[in-house]
């Protein structure tokens, strides 16, 4: 192992907002990549710090078969799995790539492999480790040698030998460049020198490698250097050469056309890689942000389905445990094309069980024709994602594995945060049903106090034989007995009829007239209204409203009864009405004392006026009112009187 430090290493770890280490693992599909995840981790552990493991997507990966891409895929996931944080990067020069990175990160050391140096390159290319050593950016490098000792070239490269078969179509279509310049330059040939005629043959290297390839454009670079000397250089119709000036043009030419080449086919290569690493992106955001939008767990498993399905052109599920922990098809499977049906749930058990991925392309069942993965949440496995393929390549390309397990990622995240933002409703209703419970039974045995003490008053008097009652005295005891307890009849009744349209009261319509309700509540409140004049305006051609009759009234009663209470004697009550196109507005006002400051407070449960010390009731009537309104789908709403006092207004259909 190397150690070496530059520079203004040592000063760097003074401008870090923080004062702790931070190592970067530098890894590539190659067989030390797992030492070094391994070596970081002890890194990290021994001096309690921050670490990364960085892979860095290079043309020349491209050219990797996919038993050394599948490494990468399996060594980010080992140092996920022992706690590192991974990245992947993206560039022409892996060793810029990481230099940016690490200085972005405030990275204080790098941890990398010993570079391959065999091969025609090696006199001409730095290796990784020598160049982040000469980059002087502050952070040390430590070079890690490799446990092993080299490997053949022919098999120390394993991604050569499962490499794809080489495209001879490829190779084939460079024929007609090279002939199409060829032509070109015969027409050119008595018009123009040798030297712009090279220049046509290097347009044609430069289109071969555009749009075929490294090793087709190779193949037309010594094609059109042959056919250059064949044709145009004398003496002509042979490859002789007389002039040995015309060898050093041969050799420019060839040497040109092949770093032309080489270059534009690593453009190429790294648009290829550029356009990989947007599509996976994209395809990870349009799921994440419809995720972010949806709530319930069966919206987020539809969502999830679909954007797994289109994704990997398969059919997918999502199994989620029930109350014993047991796996299940959902009840109402979702009406989605990609939908699976057929997932084998044993097999989706055992993956939640053990938190591991199994079926097809892993190493448990492998000859599943699906693959079964662990929604991991923080603490636990929220449940299982089953894929099914149209074509197992799919799902066995590293690439599409990686990406599959990145939205398995994303979808267990959404899991966890529906459950939690489930779990914070359960205990937000259970809180407020707990309150509710709580200033009931305060309200209540408070407003029952009262009556329950007259009743007890009264009725010990009536039943003391050693006091006299003459007839009068007797009937006004039990007069107050009557009233207190229809007081406290009115309370529960209060109290049931909330509970009974709170469940989804079933609504009986009839047709009814305004007239007929506002009559029937006058009559019912006789007693109640004696010290108030009511005046009723209510035009003769109002429309007849569609309601039930029975909760209508109550409406009615629980307005008047309201003002009757909260207003002074003699204080006029007025009831009008108004009819619209498809509704009709009924508008209570009273002269008493107004509303509080905030008048919608009153239709809350258990709210009262100004004056709730001197009345009784437990502040339920104007919750009941705009309970019955909005079942009916009107509204109500109340609002100070202009010049004093008191407005309760609310809307009814007619039809």
């Amino acid at each position: 192992m190397n150690d070496e430090r530059h520079p203004g290493a040592g000063e760097a770890g003074f401008d870090r907002p923080d004062a702790r280490d931070r190592f970067l693992v530098a890894v590539a599909p190659d067989e030390q990549a797992e030492q070094l995840v391994r070596l970081g981790k002890r890194f990290a552990d021994a001096m309690d710090a921050e670490w990364m493991v960085v892979s860095v997507e290079t043309p020349a990966m491209l050219e990797l078969g996919e038993k050394a891409r599948n490494r990468r895929v399996d060594v980010l996931r080992l140092a996920e799995s022992l706690g590192a944080e991974t990245v992947t990067l993206d560039g022409p020069s892996a060793a810029a790539a990481i230099r940016e990175y690490a200085t972005l990160r405030d990275v204080t050391r790098i941890v990398v492999g010993e570079s391959e140096r065999a091969g025609w390159r090696f006199p001409f290319r730095e290796s990784t480790a020598v160049q982040l050593m000469k980059a002087r950016r502050g952070f040390e490098v430590t070079c890690v040698a490799s446990r092993e000792p080299p490997e053949p070239p022919s098999a120390s490269r394993e991604g050569v030998t499962d490499q794809r078969a080489i495209p001879w179509s490829r190779y084939a279509a460079g024929v007609p460049i090279s002939i199409a310049c060829t032509a070109l330059a015969a027409i050119m040939f008595p018009y123009f020198s040798l030297t712009d005629l090279v220049m046509v043959y290097l347009l044609g290297a430069t289109v071969a490698a555009w749009r075929l390839g490294s090793g087709p454009a190779a193949m037309v670079a010594v094609m059109n250097t042959l056919t250059f000397d064949f044709l145009f250089v004398p003496p002509l119709y042979s490859l002789a050469v007389t002039n040995f000036k015309y060898l050093v043009t041969f050799g420019v030419m060839l040497a040109v056309a092949l770093i032309i080449a080489s270059l534009v086919a690593s453009v190429r290569a790294q648009t290829r890689v550029a356009g990989a690493r947007e599509r996976r992106t994209s395809l990870l955001y349009g799921m994440s942000r419809e995720l972010v939008a949806t709530r319930g767990l069966d919206a987020l498993t539809r969502v999830a389905i679909k954007h797994v399905a289109e994704t990997f052109a398969s059919r997918a599920v999502v199994l989620l445990p029930d109350g014993q922990g047991r796996l299940a098809h959902p009840q109402a499977p979702p009406a989605a094309s990609g939908y699976l049906d057929g997932a084998d749930l044993s097999i989706a058990q055992w993956v939640f069980d053990q938190d591991t991925p199994a079926g097809l392309g892993t190493e448990a069942l492998p000859g599943a024709p699906a693959q079964y993965l662990p929604l991991r949440g923080s603490g636990k496995v929220l449940g299982v994602l089953t894929v099914e393929p149209s074509h197992r390549r799919r799902l066995l390309l590293p690439e599409q594995r990686h990406l599959l397990e990145t939205f398995a990622g994303q979808i267990a995240l959404a899991l966890e945060r529906a459950a939690l933002a489930e779990e914070a409703e359960r205990a937000r209703v259970a809180a407020e049903t707990e309150s509710l419970r709580n200033t009931l039974l305060a309200s209540i045995s408070h407003d029952l106090r009262t009556p329950l003490a007259v009743i007890a008053g009264a009725s010990s008097a009536l039943n003391d034989a050693s006091t006299p009652f003459d007839e009068q005295s007797r009937r006004l005891l039990a007069s107050s007995i009557e009233t207190k307890a229809n007081e406290m009849t009115k309370i529960i009744s209060n109290v049931l009829d909330l509970m009974r349209l709170e469940a989804g009261l079933v609504l009986h319509r009839e047709w009814q007239t305004v007239d007929d309700l506002v009559g029937s509540a006058l009559d019912r409140l006789t007693l109640q209204l004696a010290d108030h004049p009511v005046q009723v305006d209510l035009p003769p051609e109002l429309p007849p409203v569609y309601v039930d009759g029975a909760l209508m009234l109550q409406v009615f009663t629980n307005l008047l009864e309201n003002g009757a209470k909260h207003t002074p004697r003699e204080t006029r009550i007025i009831i009008r009405a108004s009819a619209a196109e498809t509704y009709v507005r009924v508008v209570v006002d009273d002269a008493g004392p107004g509303l509080p400051g905030d008048p919608e407070r009153l239709f809350e449960k258990f709210q009262r006026g100004r004056d709730e010390g001197n009345t009784g009731g437990a502040g339920l009537g104007l919750a009941i009112c705009r309970a019955i309104v909005n079942l009916h789908g009107g509204r109500i709403e109340a609002a100070r009187r202009p010049g004093g006092g008191a407005r309760f207004m609310f809307t009814l259909p007619v039809r």
